[in-house]
This record gives structure tokens, sequence and C-alpha cells, in this order.
């Protein structure tokens, strides 16, 4: 047995009962007296906590002689040795509390550098981001006119041809003109009305039944016209007057994942696009012997296709990949204006949608993130995060600085572009999955499909209508122009329409 202090066997044995360490007893009793705890565990402790050990045989301490014999003076060196032992057991203890404290504080010190220098780069590019948006958005902030008069137009043109470029500016100002002085008129749709929807119709059994389901669904500028695009690699156009499918288009190897028409009335119909998860984008013109042939076959991605979009030229149209690519291309010649990178968020595009002055485009990640990106110079304007998984919708507001994103959870956040940050998060009911975001004509009412429909009211967020009548999952959702009733497909191949009962 050896004394916790001295480290030697010990005259005099004495037990701690709070540590059950074996102390020298003169060394112990010496420590209490100085620092009234235990010396290896610190707690509290007096001398009534010491028991005394009998050992045997005993060892009898001679009596102290005096200091002019040899005895005496190895009894005054045992002394001094024991207050040197109980010094140095001291200041190791403290030597090892402050190299703690020493290495806590440069820790805490390393880290609070590294928070500063990404909190600065972080300022510095919201900064850019903001006066970016703001000059795509024509609300420039005070004091940053001059610059922005004087920012270098060869930047921004960057990869564009100039009569491309000069019809995105002038599109972007004629809509953005008219959207200012835009008000929801008197036969617009109210809060009222919409909750009064209800399933009025359906259109059953679209597609094959082997490979069942509508992946993506849109609209003519007619209303008359639905072009869907399925599980079976199809894409189906159907006449609502001839309630028949008019167009059946093959060509596509893997499940069709996006489809838009072009938005332009003609007497013969309209020119339709499809994308597909086997990385081709095809263009469907009217004409032929089925209705429509396949005007152009684009290679556009090296990965899965997952988006397009239509500028709100009608010339141009973009597309969006899992090989976190987009590309602008040309509708009457189907070859590729230009294409983006994103070299930041590698893992793939899940959603694109151009905003409506055509200035801006916004693209979903896998990887849960938003990227908006001027269209002229190819370059990301903000990043909005936030989100958990990947995005799965995305939809801009008509008003020109409100966008609405979804992902694998069950909310949908309302972001300002003016600001660029989440100024609403709408919460649906708990395992609610969303898979499509449309806004109607004037940004009253938001539709969030999924596992259900819910329909919502743009400036609060709260529900004015929710639909379950579906059997499988919804994939897209289209407003007609008044907000009076509401197209939604899904993977029971069933399209059905809400709106007021008769």
């Amino acid at each position: 047995m050896f004394c916790a202090i001295s480290g030697e066997a010990p005259e005099e044995p004495v037990i701690s009962i709070k540590s059950g360490h074996l102390f020298e007893k003169r060394l112990i009793e010496k420590y209490i007296a100085d620092h009234g705890k235990d010396p290896v565990t610190g707690e509290i402790m007096s001398t009534d906590d010491l028991i005394v050990v009998k050992a045997n045989p005993e060892t009898v301490r001679p009596r102290p002689p005096k200091l002019s014999s040899v005895p005496s003076l190895l009894s005054a060196l045992q002394n001094e040795w024991d207050s040197v032992m109980l010094e140095s057991f001291v200041l190791k203890q403290q030597y090892q509390q402050v190299r703690q404290e020493l290495s806590h504080s440069l820790y805490q010190a390393d880290a609070a550098t590294r928070v500063i220098a990404r909190l600065k780069k972080e300022r510095d590019a919201a900064r850019e981001a903001l006066a970016n948006v703001q000059a795509h958005l024509g609300t420039t902030p005070a004091g940053a006119a001059p610059e922005a008069e004087k920012a270098p137009m060869e930047v921004d043109t960057a990869g564009l041809p100039v009569e491309v470029i000069n019809k995105i500016n002038e599109t972007s100002e004629t809509l953005s003109q008219g959207r200012r002085k835009r008000k929801p008129p008197a036969e617009h749709t109210s809060a009222d009305v919409v909750q009064t929807f209800t399933q009025t119709s359906t259109i059953p059994s679209m597609h094959s039944a082997r490979s069942a389901g509508i992946t993506a669904v849109d609209v003519d500028v007619s209303g008359q016209h639905i072009l869907t695009g399925g599980n079976d690699k199809h894409v189906q156009i159907y006449n609502k007057a001839e309630e028949k499918v008019t167009a059946n288009l093959t060509g596509h190897t893997k499940k069709i994942t996006a489809v838009r028409f072009r938005g332009v009335a003609a007497e013969e119909g309209d020119i339709a696009l499809s994308a597909s998860a086997d990385k081709h984008v095809r263009v469907w013109a009217p004409g032929g012997t089925k209705g429509y042939h396949n005007a152009h076959n684009i290679a556009a991605h090296g990965g899965e296709v997952t988006g397009l979009s239509i500028h709100p030229s009608k010339d141009y149209f973009v597309s969006s990949g899992l090989d976190s690519k987009w590309g602008l291309y040309d509708f009457e010649t189907g070859k590729t204006i230009v294409d983006a990178v994103d070299s930041e968020y590698t893992s793939g595009y899940t959603t694109i949608e151009f905003h409506p002055d055509g200035m801006l485009l916004g693209a979903g990640t896998v990887d849960s993130a938003v990227r908006i990106w001027d269209v002229k110079s190819q370059s990301v304007a903000a990043t909005f995060g936030e989100h958990a998984g990947k995005i799965n919708a995305l939809a801009f507001s008509e008003n020109g600085y409100i966008v609405a994103t979804a992902s694998e959870d069950n909310l949908v956040k309302i972001w300002d572009l003016r600001k660029l940050s989440n100024t609403k998060t709408f919460t649906l009911a708990e395992g609610t999955k969303i898979n499509a975001l449309a806004f109607d004509w004037y940004g009253q009412y938001l539709a969030a499909a999924g596992t259900n429909i819910n329909i919502l009211k743009a400036k609060d967020g709260s529900q004015l209508a929710s639909f379950s009548d579906n059997t499988g999952e919804i994939t897209g959702v289209k407003w007609a122009p008044m907000a009076d009733s509401l197209l939604a497909a899904g993977l029971d191949r069933t399209i059905r329409y809400y709106s007021a009962p008769n």
C-alpha cells in the first residue's frame, strides 16, 4: 500500500471515506489544514473523514531527536521532503488545469476566427447577390444607382448571341411594366368561391396500365388541349372538346419526366416539349399522320432530364438534368444556345422554372438548395437553403418577386427575391408529400399537390380547400386563367378538375 500523495509506504496509514484513497496521516492532515479538500478528487474533506488503518506489524516512529545529531538532521530532512512532496503534488494539479484551460481557449479562438471569416464571405456574397437580383427586378437600393449604371455589359452578355440578349431585354421590359399595373379583375375567382371547390369531372385511364401513371402535365392557352407524359414512355395530347386522345407520341426510351406546351395559340395546334430519363428532350410539332411529328430530338444532358420551362418570349426553352447542367435552346432550330454547369452543387438539378420576366432562372437541386441564375451572364445570383432533402417543386408568383419551393418534408417555403430571404413557411399536415406547386395567374392562390391537393392563400398560407380523391400521388397541377378551376394529374392515370359546383 502506498500513499496517494508521496507514493511511498505510509508509517501511519489512513483511508479517506470519501475517495477511498490511502494517505500518510501527517501528509493528509497537513493538506486538509491548508486546502480543506481531498487532494485526489477535490471533494470537501475534514480530518473526521479519515479512518486509521491498523497495520501489522506496526512501525513505531522514533522520538524526535535534536538537530545536533545525525538522526535529528534526518528527521528535519524528512519533514522538508514531505513539504516538498505536498507542494509538488499541488503544482502538478494546477499545471494540468492550466493546460486544459489554455487548450480550450485556443480552440475557441480558432473557431471564432473561422466563423468570422465564413460570415464575412457570406455577407459579401449576399450583398453581391442582392445587388444582382435587385438590378433585374428594377429595385435598386439607395446609393447604388451609379454603380448599377456603370455595370460592364460584356459580363452580363457572355455566351449569348446579341439577338437573344435583345429579345430577353425587350421581353423583360415589356412584361415588368405590365405587371406593375396588373390587379385581379372583378371576374377573378374569390377566396370564398375557392373554398367551395369540389371534384367536378375526371378523365380516367390515361396512358398504359402496365407502367401506370401520369408523371407530367400541361395545358395549352386555349385550355382545350392537355399534354401529358407517363411512366409508359409515351406523350399524349388529349382534346377536351372531342373527349379523346388525339395524339400518342412515342420515341422516348424511358419514363417522361416533364412536358410543356410552347404557349402560342395556333389553329393547327401548339408545339409541345417532352423530357425523359433517357437524357433527351423532344420537340413535337403539329402535322404528320399521328397529328404531331418529332421536329427535334435533342441529346440535352449527360444524366436524366428533370425539368423544362418556356421563356416568356416563347422563342426559347430551358432544360435541367441530374448532370447539374441547364441548357437554353431555340424552338425553331432545336439547337443549343448556351449551357451552364453548376460547379458548386454537383449532385444534380431536380426542377427548373423561368422567372415571369425571363431574366432569372430558378433551379432546385438534389442537395436541398435553390439556385437563382442570371440567364444573360449564366452566373448564380442567389442561393436559398434551409430545406430538408432534394427540392421537388418550385414556382414563381406572377408578381415577380415571390418564389415558392418544396422539398421532401411537409413545408412550403416562400422566398422574397427583393430581400433574398425566407419570409414565410407554410406547414401542411404531417406526412404530406409535395410534388408540384402552382400559383394562379394573379398570385392570389397557391396549389400544393402530392399526397393530396391543398389550395392555400398565397398571402398567409391559410388553407382554402383540400382534396384527397386521388388514389395515387399527384404529379402536376394547373390553374385556369381566372382561377375558376384547377386541373390535377397523378399516378392513378386520372386527370381531375376541381371547381365550384354548378
